[in-house]
Formats: C-alpha cells, sequence, structure tokens
C-alpha cells in the first residue's frame, strides 16, 4: 500500500513538474517571441514596413524596450508616408502573458510623422487593416513629436512639439488629447495648440480645438469619415488673428488689421469647400492706391494705409478659389466700398466694386454726380468700378473715367479743384 501510494504521489509530482515546465517553457518561448510578434502585429494592423534597430524585454519589470523604429507605408489608400520612433517602451503585467490578448501600454518619444492626405483619393476603396494578432495596445503616450503634412504644391504644415495620451475605451474607440508647441501653415503660426480626439471605426472627431494666434487664437471642432471619400465637416471661429496670417503672401504687404470670423467647410478626397464672415479691426488697406487720388481729387482725404471703421465681408471658396461678396469697407465722412471679388487659385482677380462718396461732396460737381457718381442712397453717391489683374499689378477702370470727364470739361473741373488736384489729374495722364 505504501509503494502503491508513493508512486502516485510520485506520479502527480512529476506531472506538476512536466506541467510548470511546459508552461515555462510556452511562456519563454512567447517572451523570446515578443520582438516578431510587435514588429508584425504592428505592421498589419498599420499597414506598414516596420525595422527595429536594437530591442530587448524585461520580464521582471513588464518593460520592451525598443529603438531605432522606422515606418514605411504599404498601403496606398493611407494618408500618411513613413515615421520613424527614437525611443519606445511597451509595459505589460506579467500575468497578462498567459491571456489570449496580451494588453499593452506604449511611450515613445523623438518621433516623425510624414502625412500625405491627398494620397486617400488614389485608391477607390480603404484597404482592410489585417486580422489583430495576440497584442493589444490598451494606452498609447507620445512625447517631443515632429509632423509634417505634405500638401499640393509644394505646400506644407509643419506641427513642433507634438504631445499625445491615447486611451482605448473598448467597442474599438479611442480617445486622445494632443498638445502641439508650434503650428505653421503657410503664414499661419500658431505658438501653442491643444484638440481632444475621438477615434471610432468609422470616423474621427476633434473637439475643443484651440490655436493661439499671436494675440489672437482660432478655436474649433469636426469630423471625418473614415471610410468611402473620407467626407469631412469643419467648423473655425477666428478672435482677433492678425490679417497677414489669413491671406497668400502677395496681400500680407497690402492688408493689415485683426480678423474676427466663422467658418464652415465641408469636402472630401476629390473636392472642398467653405463659408463664412470676416471682420477686420484695425484694418489699413493698402491694395488700392488709386482710391487715394480718387478722394483727394474731391478734396477729401487719402485713406491709403489709414485706419478704416468698418471693414467685414462674407466669403465662400471652392477648390482653390475665392469669393468675397457683401463688402462693405468704411472710412466715416470720406468713402465707402461695397460689392463682389473672385480670386481664382492663381490669384487672378476679377472685382465688381461701388465706390461710395458722401453726396454732399460729389454735388459740389454736377457732372461727376451724374456722369460717374450717378447711383444715390444712403447720403452717398455711388460709382461702379471693375478691377482686374493680380495682387501686385491692381488695375481698375475708373481712373480713365475720370480722365475722360476732366478732359470733356476743360478746366471747369479742374479750376473747382485744389492744386493738388490738378497735380493728381496730371498723375492720372501721365499713368
Amino acid at each position: 500500500m505504501k509503494s502503491a501510494s508513493v508512486r502516485w504521489i510520485v506520479g502527480i509530482v512529476v506531472a506538476l513538474m512536466l506541467l510548470a515546465g511546459g508552461v515555462g517553457v510556452w511562456a519563454w518561448m512567447k517572451i523570446t517571441g515578443l520582438r516578431e510578434a510587435l514588429v508584425d502585429d504592428l505592421g498589419t494592423e498599420i499597414g506598414a514596413k516596420v525595422e527595429v534597430s536594437s530591442f530587448d524585454v524585461d520580464v521582471w519589470h513588464g518593460e520592451i524596450h525598443a529603438a531605432g523604429i522606422r515606418l514605411e507605408n504599404t498601403r496606398p489608400d493611407a494618408p500618411w508616408e513613413k515615421g520613424s520612433i527614437s525611443q519606445a517602451t511597451a509595459r505589460f503585467h506579467l500575468q497578462d502573458i498567459f491571456a489570449s490578448k496580451m494588453p499593452l501600454s506604449i511611450d515613445v518619444s523623438s518621433w516623425t510623422l510624414l502625412l500625405r492626405p491627398s494620397q486617400a483619393a488614389l485608391a477607390s476603396e480603404t484597404m482592410p487593416s489585417g486580422t489583430r494578432g495576440w497584442m493589444q495596445v490598451t494606452e498609447l503616450t507620445a512625447h517631443e513629436g515632429e509632423v509634417t503634412v505634405q500638401l499640393s504644391g509644394e505646400r506644407q504644415i509643419l506641427v513642433h512639439g507634438v504631445a499625445f495620451q491615447a486611451s482605448d475605451n473598448g467597442a474599438e474607440m479611442w480617445t486622445t488629447e494632443l498638445q502641439a508647441s508650434s503650428v505653421e501653415a503657410g503664414a499661419l503660426m500658431a505658438d501653442t495648440i491643444s484638440v481632444e480626439i475621438r477615434g471610432e471605426q468609422d470616423k474621427v472627431t476633434f473637439s475643443n480645438l484651440r490655436m493661439q494666434c499671436a494675440q489672437g487664437f482660432i478655436t474649433g471642432n469636426g469630423e471625418m469619415e473614415l471610410n468611402g471619400g473620407h467626407d469631412a465637416k469643419v467648423t473655425l471661429k477666428a478672435t482677433d488673428v492678425p490679417v497677414t496670417m489669413l491671406v497668400a503672401v502677395p496681400w500680407q504687404v497690402q492688408l493689415t488689421g485683426l480678423a474676427d470670423g466663422d467658418l464652415n467647410y465641408t469636402g472630401d478626397d476629390n473636392s472642398g469647400a467653405a463659408t463664412g464672415q470676416i471682420v477686420v479691426s484695425q484694418g489699413k488697406f493698402n491694395v488700392l492706391p488709386w482710391l487715394g487720388k480718387v478722394t483727394a481729387l474731391v478734396s477729401l482725404p487719402d485713406i491709403t494705409g489709414v485706419e478704416v471703421d468698418k471693414a467685414t465681408s462674407d466669403f465662400s471658396w471652392k477648390d482653390g478659389t475665392l469669393h468675397l461678396t457683401n463688402i462693405d469697407v468704411r472710412k466715416n465722412d470720406v468713402t465707402r466700398i461695397g460689392g463682389d471679388v473672385e480670386i481664382d487659385s492663381g490669384g487672378q482677380v476679377d472685382g465688381h466694386l461701388k465706390l461710395g462718396l458722401p453726396s454732399t461732396v460729389t454735388a459740389r460737381w454736377p457732372d461727376l454726380q451724374t456722369k460717374i457718381f450717378s447711383e444715390q442712397h444712403d447720403d452717398f453717391n455711388w460709382a461702379d468700378v471693375h478691377l482686374t489683374g493680380t495682387p501686385d499689378h491692381l488695375q481698375e477702370d475708373l481712373t480713365a473715367r475720370l480722365v475722360a470727364l476732366g478732359a470733356q470739361e476743360g478746366s471747369g473741373l479742374i479750376n473747382q479743384a485744389t492744386q493738388k488736384t490738378m497735380d493728381l489729374l496730371k498723375g492720372f495722364l501721365s499713368n
């Protein structure tokens, strides 16, 4: 009996040892295979070729250390091209090694990413991301990031000092809090940026966007679908943003002031459109040098480079062409400008403006009032002005009509004006 009992005990002990040894070997094989599994899973999930220059596992502290990570996109529909990560640490709990999916929290630093949003339009359908492996990232933290968004026409957006913390909330939903130290997008310069992002299976939503732009800021929210044509909707609001940050380079030396306004954008991979309103305070406009000649002609002050009392406009933009409508620029008791202007993607201007002078002023020259400034309302008399050309060489048709009127009137019109008026008319004739 005793020998039989001993055999049973020994058998149980041996079985337990074999079981423990088998589990240990399996666990060790799983640990030693972390590098290949992590690289394969990451590459499959994001559709990329992944290279890692160094890799080590600290089992007792539950950490995986990787350095020199290079990512190269292999999915033609993905809006990114390549990236790199200097340092990455993945953390896990030892007991999770035995789970069917091992949860990981990952921390990366000193990373770069090159985005090309236009690449998404090259694919007619979004490619599947592949089957998930036995690792699952539940938290992702990043520091010291640099993101380059490459746009068409050699334009780009640079985002510096990017940091974010993202968490998996289950049901394939991620929430991310992102910050950046600065953003450069053409003339727009933001000192800091913060935004909250929610990623779902079919769309990405951002909210509480805030970009500090000199003394002003831009806030907003929006969303983009991840399937089909990547339909997007964005709403932005600008407060005290320098006008020079919102216009193309050729206009920057001709317009100054602080802009308040709203913008509503809708678009997809193929096109985009935006509408909104803008109000400019402390506005100065050097874009119409001929206007100073016109006001001086009737003995009114030259408003070139002088702060105006009001400057507002509605706008719409579609595929590179900007339409300004309901323009209303005023310098009290001097002049008003209204009308519409179109600026195409090549910078060509086609404007149909109305220039208003106080009726009490134009009444001093009856022919000027009846033949050119013939439309009267709001105590102003208005003349039509057709504006063409480019920002650095705008042309208008009002000057020629004023000169022609002066020639028809002989010295009558000139004699009623000041000597400065005479000099200006001579300047018209010599231009």
